[in-house]
C-alpha cells in the first residue's frame, strides 16, 4: 500500500478503534490484495485523481476539489450534520471539513471495500481528526438512519450523487427513506407539542395526586416471561377489520391476555367481553370520552398522568401509570420513581404492543390494527369515532364528510394488505407502519414474534398473519393468567419495599421542591429579563450586564424545574417567528433575544403555578 493508505488508516485506528477491530479482517484483506479494487481511478484535466464505476465518473472530470468546494459552500453556520450518502474518493466530505469545522460530518458508505479505497487515493486526515465526525460504514440502514437522528432533522444537508451511490442505490434510497420518516416524525412532534402544549400542562397539573396514589405498569414487566405455559396476548385496535374478530374474543380471553386500546372499548363490551388490560394514553378530551358511561370492573386501565381527568374515575378492577412522556411528570419520577416506560410511536397500539412485549409474551397478536381504510372505513362500526360524527353531524357537515375528512385528510395514498389487495392508506399511517416494522424487528431478535389475525390490514414487514381459530383451538389458559397477576402483585410487593428502603421522597415532599424549583425559577427569569433592559438602557453597562447573565445562565441550566417549564416554552419554530421583529441592532440584538427567552421563560413558570394555585 502507499504512504497514503498508511496515514489514514493509521489515524483510523487511534481515533476508531472499535470501528477498526469491526472491519479489521477487511482492512486486512484489503492490503494483501484479497479483496478487489471496487473502483478505477483515471486523472481529470487538472491532474488529480477521479473515480470510475461502470463507466460512470464519480467525480468532474475537469476539476474535483472545486466541485467539491462548491457542493461544500451549502453548508452554514445553522446546518446541523452535513450527511454524506456514499462520497467517491471522499472530496466533498473533506471540502466539507476544512470549511466547517464545528459542523457534524456523517459519513455513510454500506460498502467497507469502497471506503478502504477511498482512503488509499486521498488524505482523509481533516474529516478523520474532526471533532464531530461519525463513521457508518458496513451497517446496515436502520443503524445508519439512528445515527443521523441525533441531528435536528430540519437542518441537515444531504449530500448524495446519483453516480457514488450506484453500486448500492436500494440501501442509500432506504436510508434516505427512514431519515425523511425521522423529519416527518419530528414535525410531527412540533406540531403536537405547540397544539397541546397547554392543555398537557392543566391535565397534568390537575392529576398530580395521582403520581403518589397510584402503582406503576412496570410491576407487570416480565410477569409473563418464562411461565409454564407461554401466554400470548392479543391486542384489540379499532380499525374496521376488527368486527371479524369480535365474535371469537370471549373464547380468545380464555386463551390469552387481551388489550384493549381505549377506542375498541365499546365494542369488546359490546360482545360483552372485558379485556384484561385497557390503553388510553392520549390526554384529549375525545379520547376520555371512549370510556365515557363506560365501566369493566375486572380490567386494568393502564394510563399517563396527563390524560384527562374524569379517565381516573373510570369503574375497572384497578387503575396505574405507566411513565409520563410529559415533564412534571418526569419531574415527579425522577424523585419518587419509574412508573414504567411504554413505547410511543404516535398510535395507542404501539404503547399497548410496547406493554405485552415488556410484559414477556413469547407471540403477540394483533387485531384490527389496519393503518389504512378497509373497505373506505375508518374505524370499526358502533366505535365512539363513528358516534360522535353522528350525534355532531348537521344538515351541512354530515357524519359522510367527517368520514370523508379522516380518509382523504393526510396525504391519502394506497398500499397492500397481507393478501396483495390494495388499500387505502396515508401519511401518518406510514409513521406507525414504520415504528412497528423496525419495533418488531428487534423484538424478534429477542425471540418475540409478532401476528396480525387481521390480513386486511395493511402489510408491514416482520409481522406475519396467523388465523385465530389456531389460538381458539388451544387449551383454556386462565389459570396461567392468574399465575401471571399474581406475579404481578409479587413484584409490586418488591418495588414497595425496595421504595421503602432507600427512603423514597413522598410525593407531598416532592410537591414543595417542585414548587419551590419554579418560583426559584421565575426569580431568575425576572432578574435576567431586568438586566437585559438595563443593558438596552445603557450600552455602557453591556459588559457588565454579560457577566451577570451569564450566571443567571448557568443557574438556569442547572435548575430542577427548568424541564418542567420547557413544556410551554416556545419551541424553535415559534421562537424563529418571535424573533424577528427584534432590532436589526448587532450590538443589542443578542439582548432584545435573551429578554425574549427570560420573559417567555416567566410566562411558562406563571402558567405552572396559576394551575397548582387553582387546584390547591
Amino acid at each position: 500500500m502507499n504512504s497514503i493508505w498508511n496515514k489514514n488508516i493509521a489515524l483510523f485506528k487511534k481515533r476508531f478503534p472499535g470501528l477498526y477491530g469491526m472491519i479489521s479482517s477487511q482492512i486486512e484483506d484489503f492490503e494483501s490484495g484479497k479483496i478487489k479494487f471496487p473502483m478505477e481511478i483515471a486523472s481529470s484535466k487538472n491532474e488529480l485523481p477521479v473515480a470510475f464505476e461502470n463507466t460512470l465518473a464519480l467525480h468532474s472530470k475537469y476539476n474535483p476539489e472545486r466541485e467539491a468546494q462548491q457542493a461544500a459552500s451549502k453548508i452554514t453556520d445553522e446546518t446541523s450534520a452535513a450527511v454524506f450518502l456514499s462520497c467517491g474518493l471522499g472530496y466533498a466530505p473533506i471540502a466539507s471539513a476544512l470549511k466547517s469545522p464545528s459542523t457534524p460530518i456523517v459519513i455513510v458508505e454500506c460498502s467497507v471495500p469502497h471506503f478502504l479505497q477511498a482512503l488509499s487515493v486521498l488524505d482523509w486526515s481533516p474529516v478523520i481528526s474532526h471533532p464531530e465526525v461519525i463513521f457508518a460504514i458496513g451497517t446496515d440502514e436502520q443503524t445508519a438512519s439512528s445515527l443521523i437522528r441525533k441531528f435536528p432533522q430540519d437542518k441537515i444537508i444531504f449530500f448524495s450523487v446519483p453516480s457514488q451511490a450506484s453500486h448500492a442505490k436500494e440501501y442509500f434510497s432506504s436510508v434516505m427513506d427512514l431519515c425523511k420518516k425521522n423529519r416527518q416524525k419530528e414535525e410531527v412532534n412540533t406540531n403536537t407539542l405547540e397544539k397541546f402544549a397547554h392543555l398537557w400542562l392543566s391535565n397534568s397539573c390537575k392529576n398530580l395526586s395521582k403520581m403518589g396514589e397510584l402503582g406503576g405498569v412496570k410491576k407487570f414487566f416480565d410477569a409473563a416471561f418464562r411461565l409454564p405455559v407461554p401466554l400470548p396476548f392479543v391486542i384489540i385496535a379499532a380499525g374496521p377489520s376488527l368486527e371479524k374478530i369480535l365474535p371469537q374474543l370471549a373464547e380468545l380471553k380464555k386463551r390469552a391476555v387481551l388489550v384493549c386500546v381505549d377506542t375498541a372499548l365499546h365494542s369488546c363490551l359490546e360482545y360483552g367481553v372485558e379485556p384484561d388490560f385497557i390503553i388510553l394514553v392520549d390526554p384529549q378530551y375525545a379520547c376520555a370520552l371512549h370510556l365515557e358511561f363506560l365501566s369493566s370492573p375486572s380490567s386494568v386501565l393502564i394510563t399517563e398522568s396527563a390524560a384527562w381527568p374524569s379517565v381516573f374515575r373510570f369503574p375497572c378492577r384497578e387503575i396505574i401509570l405507566c411513565s409520563s412522556l410529559f415533564p412534571i411528570g418526569q419531574y415527579f419520577e425522577k424523585i419518587m420513581g419509574k412508573k414504567g416506560e411504554l413505547g410511543a410511536g404516535g398510535s395507542v397500539t404501539t404503547t399497548a404492543w410496547d406493554f405485552a412485549r415488556k410484559c414477556g409474551a413469547e407471540k403477540i397478536y394483533i387485531a384490527g390494527m389496519d393503518l389504512g381504510f378497509p373497505g373506505r372505513q375508518t374505524h370499526i362500526r358502533g366505535s365512539q369515532f363513528e358516534e360522535r360524527a353522528h350525534r355532531t353531524s348537521t344538515r351541512l357537515r354530515t357524519a359522510e364528510t367527517d368520514g370523508a375528512n379522516a380518509l382523504l385528510g393526510a396525504n391519502p395514498k394506497t398500499a397492500r394488505d397481507y393478501n396483495g389487495n390494495e388499500i387505502l392508506t396515508d401519511s401518518r399511517m406510514s409513521l406507525f407502519s414504520w415504528w412497528f416494522e423496525t419495533s418488531c424487528g428487534k423484538a424478534k431478535e429477542d425471540g418475540q414474534l409478532t401476528y396480525t389475525l387481521t390480513p386486511e390490514s395493511m402489510a408491514i414487514r416482520g409481522i406475519e398473519v396467523a388465523d385465530y381459530n389456531d389460538i381458539c383451538s388451544g387449551p383454556d389458559l386462565t389459570d396461567v393468567k392468574k399465575i401471571f397477576f399474581e406475579r404481578a402483585e409479587e413484584n409490586q410487593r418488591m418495588i414497595d419495599e425496595e421504595a421503602l428502603e432507600n427512603q423514597a421522597p413522598t410525593f407531598e415532599s416532592a410537591y414543595r421542591n417542585f414548587v419551590g424549583n419554579l418560583q426559584e425559577l421565575k426569580s431568575l427569569s425576572k432578574k435576567g429579563r431586568s438586566l437585559c433592559e438595563k443593558g438596552i438602557r445603557d450600552r455602557t453597562k453591556i459588559p457588565e450586564v454579560t457577566r451577570e447573565l451569564k450566571m443567571i445562565d448557568s443557574q438556569i441550566l442547572s435548575s430542577k424545574g427548568k424541564d418542567a417549564a420547557s413544556l410551554v416554552f416556545p419551541t424553535q419554530r415559534q421562537l424563529d417567528s418571535l424573533s424577528k421583529n427584534l432590532p436589526e441592532d448587532e450590538t443589542l440584538r443578542p439582548l432584545y433575544f435573551s429578554r425574549l427567552i427570560y420573559t417567555e421563560l416567566e410566562r411558562a413558570v406563571n402558567e405552572y403555578l396559576c394551575e397548582l394555585r387553582s387546584e390547591e
